[in-house]
Protein backbone atom coordinates (compact mmCIF):
# COMPACT_ATOMS: atom_id res chain seq x y z
CA UNK A 1 0.00 0.00 0.00
CA UNK A 2 1.37 3.44 -0.59
CA UNK A 3 3.41 5.36 2.15
CA UNK A 4 1.31 8.97 2.26
CA UNK A 5 -1.72 9.92 2.84
CA UNK A 6 -2.51 13.75 1.76
CA UNK A 7 -5.41 15.13 3.61
CA UNK A 8 -6.60 18.42 1.08
CA UNK A 9 -8.09 20.71 4.01
CA UNK A 10 -7.42 24.21 3.40
CA UNK A 11 -7.80 25.14 7.51
CA UNK A 12 -4.79 22.58 8.32
CA UNK A 13 -3.10 20.51 5.78
CA UNK A 14 -2.03 16.89 6.86
CA UNK A 15 0.48 14.65 5.56
CA UNK A 16 0.55 10.96 7.38
CA UNK A 17 2.51 7.77 6.58
CA UNK A 18 0.59 4.59 7.94
CA UNK A 19 2.04 5.07 11.40
CA UNK A 20 2.18 8.88 12.27
CA UNK A 21 1.45 11.94 11.36
CA UNK A 22 4.09 13.78 9.29
CA UNK A 23 3.00 17.82 9.19
CA UNK A 24 0.35 20.02 9.35
CA UNK A 25 -0.23 23.22 7.84
CA UNK A 26 -2.59 25.73 7.46
CA UNK A 27 -3.30 26.95 4.20
CA UNK A 28 -2.06 30.78 4.29
CA UNK A 29 0.62 32.41 2.02
CA UNK A 30 2.49 35.39 3.12
CA UNK A 31 4.62 37.59 0.52
CA UNK A 32 5.51 40.46 2.43
CA UNK A 33 9.55 39.62 3.20
CA UNK A 34 11.26 38.65 0.18
CA UNK A 35 10.85 35.24 -0.17
CA UNK A 36 7.24 33.32 0.41
CA UNK A 37 6.32 32.15 3.58
CA UNK A 38 3.37 29.35 3.99
CA UNK A 39 1.63 27.48 6.83
CA UNK A 40 1.36 28.71 11.24
CA UNK A 41 4.46 31.37 10.11
CA UNK A 42 2.43 32.97 6.83
CA UNK A 43 -0.88 32.59 9.54
CA UNK A 44 0.75 34.10 12.16
CA UNK A 45 1.30 37.40 10.78
CA UNK A 46 -2.01 37.49 8.20
CA UNK A 47 -3.62 40.43 10.14
CA UNK A 48 -0.53 42.75 9.95
CA UNK A 49 0.15 42.35 6.10
CA UNK A 50 -3.64 42.17 4.71
CA UNK A 51 -2.38 42.88 1.57
CA UNK A 52 0.39 40.19 0.94
CA UNK A 53 -1.76 37.70 2.60
CA UNK A 54 -3.41 34.66 1.09
CA UNK A 55 -5.59 31.56 2.57
CA UNK A 56 -8.62 30.75 -0.25
CA UNK A 57 -5.98 29.13 -2.27
CA UNK A 58 -7.11 25.68 -1.91
CA UNK A 59 -10.53 26.69 -1.52
CA UNK A 60 -10.78 27.94 -4.86
CA UNK A 61 -7.74 26.44 -6.87
CA UNK A 62 -8.17 27.23 -10.30
CA UNK A 63 -6.16 29.35 -13.08
CA UNK A 64 -7.22 32.39 -12.52
CA UNK A 65 -5.13 35.87 -12.23
CA UNK A 66 -4.68 36.83 -8.91
CA UNK A 67 -6.01 40.58 -8.13
CA UNK A 68 -3.56 41.30 -6.65
CA UNK A 69 -0.11 41.13 -8.84
CA UNK A 70 2.62 40.04 -7.26
CA UNK A 71 5.87 38.28 -8.50
CA UNK A 72 5.85 35.32 -7.24
CA UNK A 73 2.35 33.77 -8.54
CA UNK A 74 -0.05 33.97 -11.33
CA UNK A 75 -3.23 32.36 -9.99
CA UNK A 76 -4.10 30.25 -7.05
CA UNK A 77 -2.78 27.08 -8.44
CA UNK A 78 1.05 28.79 -7.98
CA UNK A 79 0.12 29.49 -4.32
CA UNK A 80 -0.92 25.73 -3.78
CA UNK A 81 1.81 24.13 -5.25
CA UNK A 82 4.09 26.67 -3.10
CA UNK A 83 2.43 25.44 0.07
CA UNK A 84 2.32 21.48 -0.73
CA UNK A 85 5.81 21.83 -2.14
CA UNK A 86 7.06 23.25 0.49
CA UNK A 87 5.80 20.62 2.62
CA UNK A 88 7.09 17.78 0.41
CA UNK A 89 10.34 19.12 -0.10
CA UNK A 90 11.28 20.02 3.69
CA UNK A 91 9.74 15.88 4.11
CA UNK A 92 11.70 15.26 1.54
CA UNK A 93 8.94 12.82 0.32
CA UNK A 94 9.38 10.92 -2.79
CA UNK A 95 7.24 7.63 -2.98
CA UNK A 96 4.03 7.74 -3.89
CA UNK A 97 0.90 9.16 -1.80
CA UNK A 98 -3.08 9.48 -1.95
CA UNK A 99 -4.30 12.14 -2.05
CA UNK A 100 -7.66 13.18 -0.39
CA UNK A 101 -10.05 16.02 -1.25
CA UNK A 102 -12.78 18.26 -0.30
CA UNK A 103 -15.97 16.57 -1.24
CA UNK A 104 -17.16 19.69 -3.18
CA UNK A 105 -14.12 20.01 -5.48
CA UNK A 106 -15.12 20.25 -8.60
CA UNK A 107 -13.71 18.75 -12.18
CA UNK A 108 -11.57 21.61 -13.09
CA UNK A 109 -10.30 21.61 -9.62
CA UNK A 110 -9.46 17.97 -9.62
CA UNK A 111 -7.92 18.63 -12.82
CA UNK A 112 -5.78 21.68 -11.64
CA UNK A 113 -4.87 19.54 -8.79
CA UNK A 114 -3.31 16.75 -10.15
CA UNK A 115 -1.88 19.10 -12.49
CA UNK A 116 0.04 20.36 -9.38
CA UNK A 117 0.60 16.74 -7.73
CA UNK A 118 2.46 15.88 -11.23
CA UNK A 119 4.99 19.20 -10.76
CA UNK A 120 6.23 17.55 -7.06
CA UNK A 121 8.31 14.86 -6.11
CA UNK A 122 6.26 12.52 -5.01
CA UNK A 123 3.75 10.22 -7.28
CA UNK A 124 -0.30 10.92 -7.05
CA UNK A 125 -1.49 7.05 -7.05
CA UNK A 126 -5.20 8.10 -5.90
CA UNK A 127 -7.47 10.82 -5.58
CA UNK A 128 -10.32 9.55 -2.90
CA UNK A 129 -13.25 12.20 -1.53
CA UNK A 130 -11.64 13.06 1.92
CA UNK A 131 -15.53 13.18 3.67
CA UNK A 132 -16.08 9.74 2.25
CA UNK A 133 -12.62 8.00 4.01
CA UNK A 134 -14.57 9.69 7.31
CA UNK A 135 -17.43 8.21 6.94
CA UNK A 136 -17.02 4.59 5.75
CA UNK A 137 -16.40 3.02 8.91
CA UNK A 138 -19.11 4.89 10.66
CA UNK A 139 -21.79 3.82 8.09
CA UNK A 140 -20.93 0.09 8.16
CA UNK A 141 -20.77 0.12 12.13
CA UNK A 142 -23.98 2.07 12.86
CA UNK A 143 -25.51 0.60 9.65
CA UNK A 144 -27.18 3.99 9.07
CA UNK A 145 -26.84 6.84 6.85
CA UNK A 146 -23.83 9.67 7.88
CA UNK A 147 -23.55 13.01 7.02
CA UNK A 148 -19.88 14.39 7.59
CA UNK A 149 -19.42 18.09 8.61
CA UNK A 150 -16.33 19.79 7.34
CA UNK A 151 -15.38 22.99 8.76
CA UNK A 152 -13.21 25.15 5.91
CA UNK A 153 -11.93 28.61 6.43
CA UNK A 154 -14.37 30.10 4.40
CA UNK A 155 -17.14 27.44 4.54
CA UNK A 156 -18.94 24.29 6.36
CA UNK A 157 -19.53 20.95 3.66
CA UNK A 158 -22.26 18.98 4.55
CA UNK A 159 -21.45 15.50 2.55
CA UNK A 160 -24.08 12.84 3.10
CA UNK A 161 -23.44 9.16 2.70
CA UNK A 162 -26.02 6.38 2.12
CA UNK A 163 -25.49 2.72 1.99
CA UNK A 164 -26.58 1.76 -1.38
CA UNK A 165 -25.81 -2.98 -2.16
CA UNK A 166 -22.10 -3.46 -0.53
CA UNK A 167 -21.04 0.13 -1.10
CA UNK A 168 -21.31 3.03 0.90
CA UNK A 169 -21.95 5.98 -1.65
CA UNK A 170 -21.63 10.04 -1.60
CA UNK A 171 -24.90 10.94 -2.16
CA UNK A 172 -25.71 15.13 -1.67
CA UNK A 173 -22.83 17.73 -0.86
CA UNK A 174 -24.07 21.02 0.01
CA UNK A 175 -21.92 24.17 0.53
CA UNK A 176 -22.88 27.03 3.00
CA UNK A 177 -20.93 29.83 1.83
CA UNK A 178 -19.53 32.26 4.74
CA UNK A 179 -20.44 29.89 7.51
CA UNK A 180 -16.30 28.35 8.13
CA UNK A 181 -13.66 28.65 10.68
CA UNK A 182 -12.80 32.27 9.50
CA UNK A 183 -16.07 33.53 10.10
CA UNK A 184 -16.08 32.34 13.75
CA UNK A 185 -12.43 33.55 14.36
CA UNK A 186 -14.01 37.14 13.46
CA UNK A 187 -16.72 36.56 15.67
CA UNK A 188 -14.90 36.15 18.21
CA UNK A 189 -12.81 38.68 17.43
CA UNK A 190 -15.15 40.94 17.55
CA UNK A 191 -16.49 40.17 20.89
CA UNK A 192 -13.18 39.91 22.19
CA UNK A 193 -12.88 43.62 21.31
CA UNK A 194 -15.77 45.06 21.96
CA UNK A 195 -15.47 44.00 25.55
CA UNK A 196 -11.77 45.77 25.38
CA UNK A 197 -13.55 48.76 24.25
CA UNK A 198 -16.55 48.56 26.94
CA UNK A 199 -14.15 47.25 29.65
CA UNK A 200 -11.08 49.78 29.72
CA UNK A 201 -11.63 51.98 26.42
CA UNK A 202 -8.89 50.06 24.01
CA UNK A 203 -9.78 49.18 20.63
CA UNK A 204 -7.78 46.36 19.79
CA UNK A 205 -8.33 46.45 16.22
CA UNK A 206 -6.98 50.00 15.86
CA UNK A 207 -3.84 48.32 16.02
CA UNK A 208 -2.45 45.85 13.87
CA UNK A 209 -0.03 43.99 16.10
CA UNK A 210 -2.34 43.71 19.37
CA UNK A 211 -5.25 42.31 16.74
CA UNK A 212 -2.41 39.60 15.41
CA UNK A 213 -1.76 38.59 18.78
CA UNK A 214 -5.23 38.23 19.60
CA UNK A 215 -5.83 35.80 16.47
CA UNK A 216 -2.78 34.09 17.56
CA UNK A 217 -3.94 33.47 20.70
CA UNK A 218 -7.40 32.47 20.14
CA UNK A 219 -7.21 28.44 20.12
CA UNK A 220 -5.84 28.92 24.09
CA UNK A 221 -8.18 31.67 24.89
CA UNK A 222 -11.20 29.15 23.76
CA UNK A 223 -9.50 26.62 25.57
CA UNK A 224 -9.21 28.56 29.34
CA UNK A 225 -12.45 29.95 28.62
CA UNK A 226 -13.87 26.40 27.82
CA UNK A 227 -12.09 24.72 31.54
CA UNK A 228 -12.80 27.57 33.76
CA UNK A 229 -15.59 29.40 32.15
CA UNK A 230 -14.35 32.34 32.10
CA UNK A 231 -10.91 34.67 31.69
CA UNK A 232 -9.17 37.52 32.01
CA UNK A 233 -7.28 38.40 28.82
CA UNK A 234 -4.26 41.18 29.13
CA UNK A 235 -2.79 43.12 26.04
CA UNK A 236 0.65 44.60 26.99
CA UNK A 237 0.96 47.13 24.18
CA UNK A 238 3.91 48.96 24.20
CA UNK A 239 4.42 48.79 27.83
CA UNK A 240 0.42 49.58 28.68
CA UNK A 241 -1.16 46.48 30.18
CA UNK A 242 -4.90 46.04 28.95
CA UNK A 243 -7.39 43.50 30.58
CA UNK A 244 -10.95 42.38 29.98
CA UNK A 245 -12.77 40.01 31.40
CA UNK A 246 -14.57 37.20 29.18
CA UNK A 247 -16.77 33.93 29.74
CA UNK A 248 -17.18 30.82 27.56
CA UNK A 249 -20.66 31.88 27.32
CA UNK A 250 -20.39 34.80 25.70
CA UNK A 251 -18.07 32.80 23.07
CA UNK A 252 -20.67 30.15 22.65
CA UNK A 253 -23.68 32.99 21.79
CA UNK A 254 -21.44 34.50 19.67
CA UNK A 255 -20.84 31.48 17.44
CA UNK A 256 -24.63 30.63 17.22
CA UNK A 257 -25.42 32.46 14.03
CA UNK A 258 -23.50 30.12 12.40
CA UNK A 259 -23.60 27.23 13.78
CA UNK A 260 -27.44 28.13 13.25
CA UNK A 261 -26.98 28.33 9.59
CA UNK A 262 -25.17 24.93 9.53
CA UNK A 263 -28.45 23.62 11.20
CA UNK A 264 -30.91 24.64 9.24
CA UNK A 265 -29.23 22.90 6.33
CA UNK A 266 -28.65 20.01 8.23
CA UNK A 267 -32.36 20.15 8.86
CA UNK A 268 -32.59 19.48 4.90
CA UNK A 269 -30.28 15.96 4.73
CA UNK A 270 -30.72 14.59 7.86
CA UNK A 271 -33.12 11.55 8.66
CA UNK A 272 -34.19 10.10 11.73
CA UNK A 273 -30.92 7.88 12.78
CA UNK A 274 -28.69 9.29 11.09
CA UNK A 275 -25.23 9.92 12.13
CA UNK A 276 -23.98 13.19 12.04
CA UNK A 277 -19.88 13.20 12.45
CA UNK A 278 -17.44 16.50 13.07
CA UNK A 279 -13.92 15.98 13.00
CA UNK A 280 -12.43 15.98 16.98
CA UNK A 281 -10.59 18.88 16.20
CA UNK A 282 -13.70 20.83 16.17
CA UNK A 283 -15.81 19.31 18.35
CA UNK A 284 -15.01 21.29 21.29
CA UNK A 285 -16.03 24.96 19.24
CA UNK A 286 -17.65 26.85 21.61
CA UNK A 287 -21.07 26.93 20.95
CA UNK A 288 -21.15 23.83 18.53
CA UNK A 289 -22.52 20.75 20.34
CA UNK A 290 -25.10 23.06 22.30
CA UNK A 291 -26.46 24.02 18.64
CA UNK A 292 -26.07 20.59 16.97
CA UNK A 293 -27.65 17.75 19.01
CA UNK A 294 -26.23 14.31 18.57
CA UNK A 295 -23.17 15.01 16.59
CA UNK A 296 -20.44 11.91 16.67
CA UNK A 297 -16.21 13.06 16.95
CA UNK A 298 -14.19 11.34 13.76
CA UNK A 299 -11.06 9.96 15.46
CA UNK A 300 -8.38 11.88 13.55
CA UNK A 301 -6.80 8.68 11.84
CA UNK A 302 -9.53 7.22 10.60
CA UNK A 303 -9.29 8.36 7.08
CA UNK A 304 -5.65 6.79 7.09
CA UNK A 305 -6.99 3.80 8.86
CA UNK A 306 -9.68 3.39 5.55
CA UNK A 307 -7.13 4.26 3.26
CA UNK A 308 -5.29 0.83 4.23
CA UNK A 309 -8.01 -1.19 4.63
CA UNK A 310 -9.11 0.20 0.93
CA UNK A 311 -6.24 1.17 -0.87
CA UNK A 312 -6.78 -2.09 -3.46
CA UNK A 313 -9.99 0.00 -4.12
CA UNK A 314 -8.15 3.81 -4.42
CA UNK A 315 -5.11 2.91 -6.19
CA UNK A 316 -5.53 3.98 -9.88
CA UNK A 317 -3.26 4.03 -12.89
CA UNK A 318 -1.81 7.73 -12.64
CA UNK A 319 -2.57 8.50 -16.66
CA UNK A 320 -6.16 8.09 -15.87
CA UNK A 321 -6.99 9.11 -12.17
CA UNK A 322 -10.54 9.80 -11.16
CA UNK A 323 -12.71 10.34 -7.90
CA UNK A 324 -13.39 7.90 -5.67
CA UNK A 325 -16.78 8.58 -4.48
CA UNK A 326 -18.09 5.19 -2.85
CA UNK A 327 -16.49 2.44 -0.78
CA UNK A 328 -17.67 -1.31 -0.61
CA UNK A 329 -18.43 -2.01 2.54
CA UNK A 330 -16.37 -5.34 2.90
CA UNK A 331 -14.16 -4.52 5.74
CA UNK A 332 -11.01 -7.30 5.15
CA UNK A 333 -7.91 -5.43 6.48
CA UNK A 334 -4.77 -5.05 4.17
CA UNK A 335 -2.58 -7.91 5.22
CA UNK A 336 -0.27 -7.01 7.80
CA UNK A 337 -1.68 -3.40 8.34
CA UNK A 338 -4.66 -3.60 10.08
CA UNK A 339 -4.68 -2.41 13.83
CA UNK A 340 -5.66 -5.00 15.85
CA UNK A 341 -8.65 -3.56 17.46
CA UNK A 342 -8.81 -3.10 21.89
CA UNK A 343 -10.73 -5.15 23.53
CA UNK A 344 -14.24 -3.18 24.50
CA UNK A 345 -14.37 -2.57 28.34
CA UNK A 346 -17.05 -4.55 29.91
CA UNK A 347 -16.69 -2.73 33.60
CA UNK A 348 -15.91 0.71 35.25
CA UNK A 349 -13.15 0.76 37.95
CA UNK A 350 -14.04 2.99 41.00
CA UNK A 351 -12.29 3.08 44.06
CA UNK A 352 -11.56 -1.07 43.73
CA UNK A 353 -15.04 -1.78 42.87
CA UNK A 354 -16.04 -2.67 39.46
CA UNK A 355 -19.25 -1.69 38.29
CA UNK A 356 -20.72 -2.73 34.61
CA UNK A 357 -20.77 -0.69 31.75
CA UNK A 358 -24.69 -0.42 30.99
CA UNK A 359 -25.69 -0.74 27.55
CA UNK A 360 -26.80 3.39 26.45
CA UNK A 361 -24.92 6.14 28.78
CA UNK A 362 -23.28 5.70 32.16
CA UNK A 363 -23.20 9.14 33.97
CA UNK A 364 -20.59 10.01 36.60
CA UNK A 365 -21.12 12.64 38.87
CA UNK A 366 -23.93 14.90 38.62
CA UNK A 367 -27.10 14.33 36.71
CA UNK A 368 -27.18 17.14 33.87
CA UNK A 369 -30.67 18.22 32.65
CA UNK A 370 -31.28 17.29 29.14
CA UNK A 371 -28.86 13.99 29.08
CA UNK A 372 -30.48 10.53 28.92
CA UNK A 373 -28.36 8.02 30.65
CA UNK A 374 -29.25 4.31 31.46
CA UNK A 375 -27.52 4.70 34.74
CA UNK A 376 -26.20 7.52 36.60
CA UNK A 377 -23.14 7.00 39.38
CA UNK A 378 -23.56 10.57 41.42
CA UNK A 379 -19.91 11.20 42.61
CA UNK A 380 -18.61 13.70 44.84
CA UNK A 381 -15.33 14.72 43.86
CA UNK A 382 -12.92 17.55 45.23
CA UNK A 383 -12.29 19.76 42.74
CA UNK A 384 -14.84 18.30 40.25
CA UNK A 385 -18.03 19.87 39.11
CA UNK A 386 -20.47 18.39 36.36
CA UNK A 387 -20.06 14.96 34.94
CA UNK A 388 -18.61 12.51 32.42
CA UNK A 389 -20.34 10.41 30.61
CA UNK A 390 -19.23 6.37 29.02
CA UNK A 391 -21.68 5.72 25.92
CA UNK A 392 -21.66 1.99 25.28
CA UNK A 393 -22.39 1.35 21.28
CA UNK A 394 -22.09 -1.66 18.41
CA UNK A 395 -19.04 0.98 17.87
CA UNK A 396 -16.75 1.06 20.51
CA UNK A 397 -17.15 3.18 24.15
CA UNK A 398 -17.26 6.44 23.62
CA UNK A 399 -16.53 9.69 26.37
CA UNK A 400 -18.29 12.33 26.77
CA UNK A 401 -17.42 15.62 28.36
CA UNK A 402 -20.14 17.39 30.50
CA UNK A 403 -18.35 19.44 32.58
CA UNK A 404 -15.57 22.14 32.47
CA UNK A 405 -13.29 21.01 34.58
CA UNK A 406 -10.32 19.32 33.25
CA UNK A 407 -10.20 15.56 32.59
CA UNK A 408 -7.13 13.41 32.00
CA UNK A 409 -6.89 10.70 29.64
CA UNK A 410 -4.00 8.79 30.01
CA UNK A 411 -2.45 11.35 31.47
CA UNK A 412 -3.63 13.56 28.43
CA UNK A 413 -6.17 16.57 28.20
CA UNK A 414 -9.27 14.53 27.29
CA UNK A 415 -11.78 15.38 24.52
CA UNK A 416 -15.80 14.53 24.10
CA UNK A 417 -15.80 11.75 21.05
CA UNK A 418 -12.43 9.86 22.26
CA UNK A 419 -12.63 6.32 21.63
CA UNK A 420 -12.26 4.61 25.20
CA UNK A 421 -10.39 1.00 25.31
CA UNK A 422 -9.49 -1.79 28.02
CA UNK A 423 -6.87 -0.10 30.29
CA UNK A 424 -6.94 3.46 29.42
CA UNK A 425 -7.71 5.88 32.95
CA UNK A 426 -9.45 8.80 33.55
CA UNK A 427 -8.43 11.31 36.00
CA UNK A 428 -11.43 13.69 37.37
CA UNK A 429 -10.80 17.03 39.33
CA UNK A 430 -7.89 18.01 41.45
CA UNK A 431 -7.84 14.85 43.95
CA UNK A 432 -6.33 12.72 41.40
CA UNK A 433 -9.64 10.74 41.31
CA UNK A 434 -8.97 7.70 38.90
CA UNK A 435 -11.69 6.14 36.57
CA UNK A 436 -10.16 2.95 35.34
CA UNK A 437 -11.79 1.02 32.30
CA UNK A 438 -11.25 -2.45 32.48
CA UNK A 439 -12.84 -5.93 31.06
CA UNK A 440 -13.91 -8.24 33.35
CA UNK A 441 -14.07 -12.58 31.87
CA UNK A 442 -16.98 -14.49 32.65
CA UNK A 443 -16.81 -16.56 35.28
CA UNK A 444 -14.54 -13.95 37.34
Amino acid sequence: MTEYLIELQDHNLCIRSSQQVLVRSPGFANIAGPLPVFGEAARSQARQHPRHSFNNFWAQLGLDPLTIKNKHFRHNADLAYGHLNSLVSELNLQGSAVLAVPANYTRAQLAVLLGVAKQCAFTAVGLVDLALLQAAGSVADYDSDCIIIDLQLHQTVLTSFRKTGAHVVRDRVVQIPFAGLLALQDAWLNLITDEFIRQCRFDLQRDAESEQYIVNQLGAVLTTSRNHNELVLDINLKGAVQQAHLTFHQFEQKALPVFARINQELAALRNPGTSVQVATEHVNLPGLTSSIAGLVAVDDDIAMNMLVRHFAHIKQSTDNMQLVTRLPLDQAAAPGKQPVPARMPTHVLLQHKAHALPTGRLLLGAAAAGIESARIMPLQIEGFTGAIALVRSARGLQLELHTTTPVLLNGHSAQSGHMLAMGDTLVLGTSGFTVQLIVVEHGT
